[in-house]
This record gives C-alpha cells, structure tokens and sequence, in this order.
C-alpha cells in the first residue's frame, strides 16, 4: 500500500537519467500530491558550506540531491533527540524534516541529520500511474536506509531485501546493451 514511510525504487527498466537506480523515501503521499527524498544521490558540495548550523551531526557529510524539483531549497530529513519535537514536519515513526527558521541552532535537539538539495515530486494519481506501469518497485523503509552513508550500494540492499524477482534485479548491469 502506498504511504508515507515507504520507499520508492526505481526499476532498471527506468530510463530517466534523473532516477535511474534511485531509492526515494517517500514523506508525503495523498491524493492531491505526492513527496519524497532521494537517498542514494550526493552532491559534490559539503553541509559545513550549505548549512553550518548542521554541521555536527550531518552525517553523511554532504549535501544530497534528493530530487528534480526545487533544487536549491534545503531540506533536512532529520532525527530528533524528543520525537515530540514541535518543529518537524511530515514526521513518521520519528523522522521528520526539521523546519530550518527555528532558531536557535537545532543541533542540540538532533541524534543525527541529513541534508538535502529539493524533492521529488508528482502531482495527482502520477504516481500511481509510475508504479502501475513498473517504474517503481514500493518496499518498506528499514531505518539503516535513511542514513546509509554508501549511497552506491543502497539501490541493490533495498532491492535484494524484496525477494526472489529482486534477487535477480539487484545484479542487473547499469547498461545491459554492453555485456
């Protein structure tokens, strides 16, 4: 069932540069709109440059790219000490995205934090239409996934995780037509 909490993994069959063999962790899902993060894109740039105040307690160190949509807007999917904490939004099983205007610095209120460059987005019943046509596999969140620093070996755990069509999948080539 889709929902908020679960993930998004693109099928090898996806051809869209911008999310092939991508895991999104899917924040918000109604049937207005659709919202995630992808977990397994980093940036070249560093959390200490976009966002100083998270510095000590952003791991993995950079900046990830967690979609197409709003790029340059930072968002923080972040882990709170206080799982009450008032200041997050689109909180599930105590993760949320922490609101960056709350002042003083939250790094006292945070376990851990990581740090995104825009979203993923669709608008209604698009996602549904992806996954009924295969681009997406949905498969339940394990809390290790948002915060695996190995962002080249997070597609295939996921993947592997899905049983035995995804045992398969998990070893297909990036580009087939060459082997």
């Amino acid at each position: 069932m889709l929902r908020s909490g679960m993930l998004l993994v693109a099928t090898p069959g996806m051809h869209d540069v911008t999310f092939d063999r991508t895991v999104i962790f899917l924040l918000e899902h109604d049937e207005s709109s659709s919202m995630g993060l992808v977990l397994n894109r980093p940036s070249d740039m560093l959390v200490s440059d976009a966002i100083p105040q998270l510095d000590a307690v952003a791991r993995p160190e950079r900046l990830y790219v967690g979609g197409p949509v709003e790029q340059g807007t930072a968002l923080v999917l972040a882990e709170p000490v206080d799982p009450a904490a008032p200041d997050m939004y689109f909180m599930n099983e105590g993760i949320g995205l922490l609101d960056l205007t709350d002042e003083p610095s939250p790094r006292s209120q945070l376990e851990r934090a990581r740090a995104f460059s825009g979203y993923a987005g669709w608008g209604p019943r698009q996602l549904e239409t992806e996954l009924r046509h295969g681009s997406w596999i949905l498969a339940p969140c394990v809390p290790s996934d948002l915060w695996e620093s190995n962002h080249q070996n997070l597609w295939a755990q996921v993947i592997q995780r899905q049983g035995a069509m995804a045992e398969f999948l998990h070893t297909y080539p990036e580009q087939p037509w060459l082997n």
